[in-house]
């Protein structure tokens, strides 16, 4: 990559950009000089660059690659930041990345999972036999469920960051370095209680003001180690893995179900569930908890708060059908 590429992941860094926005930026900004000096044999310069030069990686990205629209416009976001800075840093006389829009995208709300799929989730989780491995599992699930957090906030969360008195969860740095304070749910107090007393803080919390504080609030486990002792702090492979695990687990709980009920209806029902938990994601967790605050009368501003959008448009798009809710609509169509 050119210098200046580096440069500039490095002022992200400064700025107390997320490890996740830094290393989209330094994909995009790889995928687009590579593609640069390749169309224009020569090496990459921002001072080269025109604004003809985006709409001809747009449509190699459109035809060549068959990206979707919303991964075109994350590069186009990065490609925006970069020349912003490339101009103010002085390394281009303009800016040519001031006329860039975003490409159309369908207007589907994200893929989230009814409340049936969710609440055999977390029945799912109950089956595992290993006691620590289980408490901690529910403590991350119901950390996605209950508050909508993303995978790499649970990641920060630090024991301080939990308030089971007060029924919050502090996240100190979600998207863009911003900070926020969820309301937990009661069901989320009670696992993540058990969690702690059972589990993490067996001899109670750490005092106030006491280092230990500062530790990880989800923890893993030494596999190397005779009793797979705990060890605080996870990663996002971690929480995707558990999410995915247990989601198998209640859509084969649920399959075997479905063919033991004589009642048609609720076959098809089940098996349905058991399909859209095969799609389960931690950020489709995120996005039922959206979806459900809406249904149940919430309104823009409150789940924009829990979740931590910038802009309430944002948050707007779960106003609108998801795929799944136009699969549903078809279906009932029929002939």
């Amino acid at each position: 990559m050119h210098d200046s590429v580096d440069q500039y992941l490095a002022s992200l860094h400064a700025n107390r950009r997320s490890p996740l926005t830094i290393k989209a930026a330094r994909q995009d900004l790889s995928r687009f000089t590579m593609w640069w000096e390749t169309h224009h044999q020569r090496p990459f310069d921002p001072a080269l660059l025109l604004g003809h030069d985006f709409s001809d990686w747009i449509v190699l990205r459109q035809q060549h690659d068959s990206a979707a629209p919303a991964t075109i416009n994350r590069g186009l976001a990065s490609l925006r930041g970069y020349c912003a800075w490339a101009h103010r840093s002085g390394l281009m006389t303009e800016n040519p990345a001031t006329a860039i829009t975003d490409i159309p995208t369908a207007p589907l709300a994200p893929r989230s999972l009814p409340s049936g799929a969710v609440d055999a989730l977390l029945r799912a989780v109950r089956n595992e036999k290993h006691e620590a491995v289980r408490l901690r599992d529910e403590a991350i699930l119901s950390l996605l469920v209950y508050a909508g957090l993303r995978a790499q906030e649970i990641c920060d969360l630090q024991l301080r960051d939990l308030d089971l008195v007060g029924g919050t969860v502090t996240v100190r740095r979600g998207k863009a370095g911003k900070s926020r304070r969820v309301p937990l749910h009661k069901d989320a107090q009670h696992l993540l209680q058990r969690y702690l007393d059972k589990m993490r803080c067996t001899s109670g919390s750490p005092p106030v003001g006491d280092i230990g504080e500062r530790e990880s609030l989800i923890v893993g486990f030494d596999q190397t180690v005779a009793g797979r002792p705990i060890r605080p702090g996870i990663n996002q492979r971690l929480i995707q893995r558990v999410v995915r695990a247990r989601a198998n687990e209640a859509a084969i709980r649920l399959q075997a179900d479905a063919s033991r009920e004589p009642l048609l209806e609720r076959v098809g029902a089940m098996l349905e569930l058991a399909r859209r938990l095969q799609t389960a994601t931690p950020h489709t967790l995120r996005h039922s908890l959206a979806r459900r605050m809406l249904e149940r009368g919430a309104d823009l501003a409150e789940v924009q708060r829990v979740l931590g959008h910038s802009r309430i448009s944002t948050t707007g798009i779960y106003l609108t059908p998801s795929e799944d809710d136009v699969r549903d609509a078809i279906d009932r169509a029929g002939v």
